[in-house]
């Protein structure tokens, strides 16, 4: 298994940005991320693995879903 396999922890193996599908690390998604002024996945995930209710990877709405998975 490749690094990138163990230490991605994005859903999405179909997008091209995923470490998984180029050699460019974790650069091609969070300079995505940044030009759409949103935060990668795996920011919210190390809040809380389950993702599956959020609709927006927002500045706020990783503010909401903090304070939402306090202590979880």
């Amino acid at each position: 298994m490749d690094e990138r396999e163990l230490f991605c922890t994005c859903g999405d193996a179909a997008c091209p940005l995923n470490p998984r599908n180029h050699d460019k690390g974790c650069d091609l998604c969070i300079q995505k991320c940044l030009r759409l002024r949103e935060l990668p996945s795996c920011f919210f995930k190390l809040v809380n693995p389950d993702i599956s209710g959020l609709d927006e990877f927002t500045l706020g709405s990783f503010v909401k879903f903090y304070q939402e998975n306090q202590g979880k």
